[in-house]
């Protein structure tokens, strides 16, 4: 059976975040290739990793992948998992590093702080696979040569120091041209409007009728059959004094009437109103699996406990939820019930 350190690094070249249950994660983070001009050196791009010990939370990630590898169960590989973590944390706590093959080496100090050093002999970007350092000879940069200058270069000095003067012709003439170009949009549109446009039989003006490429669309009229307004409105009228007859307040004119009315049978309209519960957009995920059968096993086990849980199927994982909610109380409720049947998980929102 591989061991989780294998598993480890694998997972961390395919992903940016690989997080160990109740002991820490790891992120990772991109590092462009860098130029040592000093030493000659062409350093390829990168992944710069970092350990967090605030990332806890299981997402099933790490568990999965080695009970894929192992052709174990999810179950057996969670033991495996907190036999390995409790050794660490014992290792850790009597001031020992713990050193995790291609990867880094962590320690803790006697205050609690961790530090993490990273091994620098292999490189866990999958974009820089087989990259090394370039070796090159970086250039020289020679001094410059100072040239005493000669009368024609110094009066070719002079001419550049001297400021380019625009004529007053010109000036003027650049004037009107910009005069011309603001009239020419006035002259078309004082045309335009009065008389390609309904300003002056509506008073309105849109930002449309400034558009000479604009063609506004009529409006057309189609009547409908009056007698589907006339039902649409007695069937309203019906819901409204079956659902809610305290507020129908009858006058002298009706109650005289009241008898002779008759409605057929098959206008009756029901008063019953269904309300149905919206399912709640949270999920507590507590096991995520890329074998289906695993996935089937660990929910029939939770049911066993009293629980109804679902199966989520997304992509390539089988997430087992604690079971569907129709509120935030009864989120809260589920997720403190299977915390005390020592169930721990995370919120999947949906």
């Amino acid at each position: 059976m591989e061991h989780f350190d294998l598993v480890l690094f694998d997972l961390l070249v395919k992903h940016d975040c690989v997080i160990i249950p109740d002991f820490g994660g790891f992120v990772s983070k991109r590092v462009s290739s860098k130029i040592d001009f000093d030493k000659g050196l062409i350093i390829p791009p990168s992944k710069h990793l970092l350990f967090n010990r605030h990332l806890t939370n299981n997402d099933g990630l790490l568990l999965a992948a080695y009970a894929e590898r192992n052709g174990v169960s999810y179950i057996d590989a969670e033991q495996s998992l907190n036999k390995l973590i409790k050794k660490c944390q014992k290792e850790l706590s009597e001031e020992r590093e713990i050193s995790f093959p291609k990867i880094g080496v962590l320690r803790r100090s006697p205050e609690g702080y961790y530090t993490f050093s990273q091994d620098k002999s292999f490189n866990m970007l999958s974009d820089a696979y087989g990259l090394k350092n370039l070796e090159f000879i970086a250039v020289k940069e020679e001094a410059e040569t100072h040239i005493e200058p000669n009368e024609q270069m110094a009066s070719v000095i002079e001419m550049e120091k001297k400021p380019i003067k625009v004529k007053k012709g010109a000036r003027k003439q650049l004037f009107r041209y910009a005069a011309v170009a603001c009239l020419l949009p006035l002259m078309l549109y004082t045309f335009y409007i009065p008389f390609k446009s309904d300003f002056f039989n509506s008073g309105l003006i849109s930002f449309s009728d400034f558009n000479p490429f604009y063609n506004k669309e009529l409006g057309a009229y189609n009547p409908n059959n009056g007698s589907y307004a006339i039902e649409k409105e007695s069937t309203e009228a019906a819901v409204v004094k079956s659902v809610l007859p305290e507020l129908i307040v009858p006058n002298a004119e009706d109650s005289k009437t009241k008898e002779d009315i008759s409605l057929p049978k098959n206008d009756i309209v029901s008063s019953e109103i269904k309300i149905q519960k919206t399912p709640y957009f949270k999920q507590f995920i507590v096991g995520c699996f890329s074998i289906e059968q695993n996935a089937v096993n660990f929910k029939n086990k939770i049911t066993e406990d009293g629980f109804s849980p679902r199966i989520l199927s997304g992509g390539k994982l089988h997430r087992v939820s604690m079971g569907m909610t129709y509120s935030a109380d009864e989120f809260n409720n589920l997720i403190a019930l299977a915390r005390q049947n020592g169930y721990s998980g995370w919120t999947l929102k949906q």
